[in-house]
């Protein structure tokens, strides 16, 4: 593929032509994420073969894999049930496969683990635990075996075109500064294979007290344990087609399924909604720092297309890894959105609304002070009250848990980073213009407008977080589905 003029010659989407072709395993569509992808993936397909999407599904307390998936991600979503009303053939399209990345074969039955290898033959492994201070060793379960054995049984398949790993660009987070970091695995300070073993050989409770010793600058465990997966990775994938998807910060969606859309508190979401209901009035940080916020829907278009480029470009022994991020090509800062926030939130508050919606970044130096006075005492008051009426005292303990949010991304606030995007402008301008207009993942300025986009993601909190949805508005999304 040359540039992008090479192939004005029609617009058909060459993405959507292969994807329709194969047979894909899909790891961690039960995630925000996940269910974007594979409503991308069945709406912009609909050409996909009966059986050709095997989605691996870890089953939950009394809850069967197969069960599940229909409950949280078909049935509990009015997206994909919209979507399935217009399609119902997607049903004989989806292969349920019961498993559990953090077991050997990861937790497949050898019937399943023999059929995903002679059917499959396109990979995208997103499963992992996003959870900051999610356990050391069972972080390591996760991220970095997890991603060893989607690596072996990718060496498994007889047709395997490309595997895409969806990492994240934090796994370089003490890197920070105005250095550009780039598309390509720096340099360990140790050997990954000694640290996982003494570190499997820890208690879950050892492993906790010797955390903040083996993790050092990097701010949490999750970064922590994508980075050694993707050492790991390299190190053993030796020639078989991979590549690596690395997203900064999720935000809600810029255009698909819906602008706005958002179904979990992750990323910028929860924090958001507390500053916006006027429970969160300040957070450690500068507002001047740019964070590095990315629509859902350009993250898994990148993924759909890495997944392809992978295929009809086979890197050999190179290990193509994409940024999908916004700090270097359109930058917006920490206090840009908080303002978006409290401005859209002032102007149309939510129902649910404690107190008038301001929130300002503190240095954190000044932060411990300025949480008392805006948060602790305010809640004090309002527990004193509670008591006086014989209730439950409860608004310190809430202001206790937001101060924990609030310092678990205090890393990411009062830093910036800035992610080179050489890799992944190559793979856009290689696109034809069906597939540019199809899988769009531009991330400039002539693609996304950050007041607009903050304005959908305020609206997306209060209509699919919140669930406050004019009656208007409800049958505008239900035309839309």
């Amino acid at each position: 593929h040359g540039t992008r003029m090479d192939n004005v010659k029609n617009n058909r989407s060459f993405v959507r032509e292969f994807l329709e072709g194969e047979t894909l395993f899909i790891t961690g569509v039960t995630g925000y994420l996940g269910k974007v992808l594979l409503y991308k993936l069945f709406s912009s397909c609909p050409g996909l073969k009966e059986k050709s999407v095997y989605v691996l599904v870890r089953g939950k307390k009394e809850l069967s894999a197969q069960k599940r998936f229909e409950e949280d991600v078909l049935e509990g979503s009015l997206l994909m049930k919209g979507l399935l009303a217009r399609d119902p053939s997607i049903w004989s399209k989806i292969v349920v496969i019961e498993g559990d990345i953090a077991k050997s074969k990861l937790g497949m039955s050898v019937d399943d683990y023999e059929r995903v290898a002679a059917n499959c033959s396109v990979v995208i492994h997103m499963a992992a635990t996003t959870n900051f201070n999610e356990n050391l060793r069972k972080s390591v379960m996760l991220n970095v075996h997890g991603s060893q054995r989607v690596l072996e049984l990718s060496k498994k398949m007889k047709n395997l075109k490309s595997v895409t790993h969806t990492s994240t660009c934090y796994v370089n987070a003490t890197r920070h500064g105005t250095a550009e970091i780039r598309e390509k695995i720096y340099p360990l300070s140790f050997d990954p294979y000694e640290m996982i073993e003494s570190i499997m050989k820890m208690t879950e409770e050892e492993a906790d007290a010797a955390t903040p010793g083996i993790i050092g600058d990097n701010p949490n465990t999750y970064t922590f344990t994508k980075n050694i997966a993707e050492h790991l990775v390299a190190q053993e994938k030796g020639d078989i087609p991979y590549c690596m998807v690395r997203p900064s910060i999720i935000g809600g969606a810029w255009k698909e399924p819906l602008p706005g859309w958002v179904d979990s508190l992750i990323g910028p979401a929860g924090l958001s909604l507390a500053a916006g209901l006027g429970a969160l009035h300040a957070m450690p940080g500068y507002s001047s720092a740019v964070t590095d916020i990315i629509p859902v829907d350009l993250v898994a278009n990148t993924i759909l297309v890495a997944a392809y480029h992978t295929a009809v470009n086979p890197p050999g022994k190179r290990f193509p890894i994409y940024h999908i991020s916004s700090s270097s090509t359109n930058p917006v800062t920490w206090g840009n959105l908080a303002c978006a926030v409290a401005g859209n939130f002032q102007r149309h508050p939510s129902k649910r609304s404690m107190a008038r919606a301001w929130v300002g970044l503190v240095p954190p130096h000044l932060y411990p002070f300025a949480h008392k006075v805006v948060h602790v005492a305010p809640a004090a008051l309002a527990d004193a009250r509670l008591v006086v009426t014989g209730q439950t005292p409860k608004f310190v303990k809430k202001a206790a848990t937001l101060d924990q949010i609030a310092r678990s991304l205090e890393f990411f606030t009062s830093h910036q980073w800035f992610f080179g995007q050489h890799n992944l402008l190559a793979m856009w301008q290689s696109l034809s213009p069906g597939d540019a207009e199809l899988f769009n993942f531009d991330t400039s300025k002539r693609n996304i407008n950050w007041e607009v986009y903050f304005a959908y993601f305020c609206e997306g909190l209060r209509k699919y977080l919140l669930k406050e949805i004019s009656d208007e508005d409800r049958q505008f999304f239900m035309s839309k589905l």
